[in-house]
């Protein structure tokens, strides 16, 4: 017996015993009566041993049929669960993503909404990228980037989606050590930790850049954030890196009164048209979620 060329003959077999009913299987399986008969009979005559026990109002299993009933339930039913998780799967969004991102928001805020967005398109494969220097989104084939501050290419779409303060802070024992300035134009005594040669402040819509110096720096943030607070100096970070130690006390923040103002973070995109559907879904689940 060839399974393949009986599949149809198993399938009536296995409906009509389920069934119980030639009648009800034959309704179900939109095909006749008589037609389901005489596969079953064929069936029948193949396997050489009957099947099922007929009357003119029952339907019985033979122990054979029993036996074979129960093999052709448990395998048609594993064989629907397939068809339905290929048919699933086949019906999600698919496609890849290309990210940029820069520093603790990427970290934060950006890497934990891409998890959940895979989780609900795990046909989709994203690539996050954490690069801080300014990159051509349709050159190097970006699908959105993500960065904080003033733009200046007006050519990307652009929207806004969260805003970023920074903080000047420094532990206690330095403070306590090295006196706390009161302006910005005091830095100029202390340790200043940071990769930049400047920083800038604002204070009644005076914005002012005051040149600083220190023996630590570092294009790494996270680094700066541990000098800090191994009481090396004075860091000017964005409040990803410095809230949390700020509200538990081991940094106090400084010059509050002359800190810039909220800075926008925005998510750059090359173009609206012809934008993927993954990147469609990515946009709105962003969105949903920021």
């Amino acid at each position: 017996m060839e399974t393949i060329k009986n599949y149809k003959a198993l399938v009536a077999f296995e409906k009509v015993a389920k069934l119980a009913s030639y009648s009800k299987a034959a309704e179900e399986l939109a095909v006749s009566k008589s037609y389901l008969s005489k596969l079953v009979l064929k069936l029948e005559q193949e396997l050489g041993q009957r099947l099922l026990n007929r009357s003119t109002r029952t339907v019985k299993l033979t122990k054979a049929g029993k036996k074979l009933f129960m093999t052709c339930h448990i395998n048609f039913n594993e064989i629907n669960k397939i068809q339905n998780e290929i048919q699933s799967n086949s019906n999600l969004p698919s496609g890849k993503l290309k990210i940029s991102v820069a520093g603790a928001f990427g970290e934060e805020f950006v890497a934990p909404l891409t998890f959940n967005f895979l989780k609900k398109y795990p046909n989709i494969k994203i690539q996050l990228i954490f690069e801080e220097n300014l990159i051509d989104l349709l050159k190097d084939s970006y699908d959105f980037a993500i960065r904080v501050g003033q733009l200046k290419n007006s050519s990307l779409i652009s929207r806004k989606i969260a805003t970023r303060k920074a903080f000047v802070c420094a532990t206690a024992s330095y403070l306590n050590t090295h006196g706390i300035p009161k302006t910005p134009d005091d830095l100029s005594k202390h340790n200043c930790l940071s990769m930049k040669t400047s920083w800038n402040f604002e204070n009644k819509s005076i914005r002012q850049k005051i040149q600083i110096k220190g023996n630590y720096s570092s294009n790494n943030n996270r680094t700066i954030l541990q000098a800090t607070l191994s009481d090396l100096g004075i860091c000017y970070l964005p409040g990803e890196y410095v809230l949390p130690y700020i509200k538990s006390g081991e940094l106090i923040s400084i010059l509050e009164n002359y800190t810039l103002q909220e800075i926008p973070i925005w998510l750059l995109s090359p173009s609206n048209e012809n934008s993927s559907k993954a990147a469609q879904l990515f946009k709105n689940s962003f969105f949903e979620e920021i």
